[in-house]
């Protein structure tokens, strides 16, 4: 069972390999970054080599490795670190997070706008070992978050959660490291083994990451286009269509055969699939028989058998069309359409982003499938009209038809007029 420290707090980890997960939430396009130190008896890296950036992902003595992109659902960077291959010299490792915008700069963000902040040690099978969540955060953009660190013959892990309001490099120089002054200039490793670090970035947006993917996604599915139109004129029954659906699955989709859960049963209710990341059951799926035409009844089972196992997010697809519903259970059982592609004639671009949201990358993308639903019920018909209809909306009404006719009339006169219009009209 995973232990969660306070600041200051620290914990034994007894094991000769980890896994270190650094994770946020944010509703803004930020440019964040993880990043890792060797530190030596002197409290500063040993050389440029120890600190382990984007530009920088590993360390020489293949002791830590960043992984920008982790296959759990709930880490957003993480770093693989193997105990025995560290250097004697190093005493201990600290994690640290960065943050800076990606298209205005003056308006950076500072740590109290991320939501969640939190670091975590867990075991390579993925047992939780410690955490320590991030509380107390004001106007940083750089934090210290944890470290590793020797003790006796064991290594411990302590939370730090300190803050500074300088960025990326001015946190690398107060640990050693030595900054290029001008990033613009090219290294020559040729004639100094001292290299200078350089933080220009050559990283990509979150934008660009997920408009490359769904190029990926869309070049796998055209693969399957000549097998999805014959299946769909042979009119191949439900079972023949759903082992199709498991190739894209997994071809395509990127999921793991073990992740793929068939013929599931919860209360009686019984589905087709059930996607499950890191033991946790994401996506409930409904199939039918290749080019059948799909019905809003069809989707009542995965949706009830979502209601009763907790499960958000439900599939309906006949390989053809793919439709993905929001199941809420608040008031009562209710299956929300949030997107449906049509794979034939063509793939269109634009429907492989929305399909990216429930592949294995999609849904490990914590909160992006949610994101995507909570704009579409913003735009809804009765989302426009309950926004239409306050009083601040109204009341710019009333002072735009007397700026434009001379007339004088209270909000409760108008308010009727715009019901007509809006739910009758």
């Amino acid at each position: 069972m995973s232990m969660n420290l306070q600041q200051g707090a620290n914990a034994v980890i007894p094991e000769p390999a980890v896994f270190v997960g650094i994770g946020w939430s944010s509703d803004e396009e930020w440019e964040i970054d993880a990043s890792a130190f060797l530190i030596g008896q002197n409290g500063k890296v040993r050389c440029d080599q120890d600190f382990i950036f984007y530009n920088q992902p590993e360390a020489p003595s293949g002791c830590i490795r960043l992984d920008s992109e982790p296959s759990s659902g709930e880490d957003m960077r993480g770093f693989h670190v193997h105990f025995c291959q560290v250097p004697e010299d190093v005493s201990k490792i600290i994690f640290t997070m960065t943050l800076g915008s990606v298209t205005e700069p003056e308006c950076s963000p500072v740590f109290r706008m991320l939501n969640r902040v939190y670091i975590r040690v867990i075991r390579q099978s993925g047992e939780g070992l410690t955490r320590y969540d991030l509380m107390d955060a004001d106007q940083e953009v750089a934090m210290l978050l944890g470290e590793l660190y020797r003790y006796k013959n064991a290594w411990k892990f302590r939370a730090i959660g300190q803050g500074y309001n300088g960025g990326l490099g001015v946190l690398a120089a107060d640990l050693g490291v030595n900054i290029n002054a001008a990033p613009e200039a090219a290294v020559d490793t040729a004639d100094t083994a001292d290299t200078t670090v350089t933080l220009k970035s050559n990283r990509k947006t979150q934008k660009q990451i997920w408009a490359e993917k769904a190029i990926t996604l869309q070049q796998g599915l055209n693969r399957f286009i000549p097998q999805i139109q014959a299946a769909v004129e042979g009119q191949i029954n439900e079972s023949n269509t759903r082992m199709i659906i498991d190739k894209i699955l997994m071809d395509v989709f990127g999921y793991q055969m073990e992740e793929i859960k068939a013929e599931q049963e919860v209360q009686g209710r019984r589905a087709d699939y059930v996607l499950a990341i890191d033991n946790r059951d994401t996506i409930v799926a409904e199939v039918k028989k290749a080019g059948l035409p799909l019905r809003h009844r069809h989707v009542f089972q995965a949706t009830s058998y979502g209601a009763y196992s907790g499960i958000r997010w439900a599939l309906l697809t006949n390989l053809t069309t793919w439709q993905v519903y929001h199941i809420s259970t608040q008031d009562k059982v209710e299956a929300n359409l949030v997107f449906s592609v049509n794979l034939l004639p063509g793939v269109k671009l634009e429907d492989c982003e929305r399909l990216l949201l429930i592949s294995r990358y999609g849904i490990s993308r914590k909160g992006a499938l949610e994101k995507n639903w909570k704009e579409v019920s913003a735009l809804t018909h009765e989302s426009i009209i309950r926004a239409i209809l306050t009083e601040d909306v109204i009341s710019k009404i009333r002072v735009a038809i007397k700026r434009d006719t001379g007339c004088s009339f209270e909000n409760n006169q108008i308010q009727p007029v715009l019901e007509e219009i809006l739910i009758h009209g």
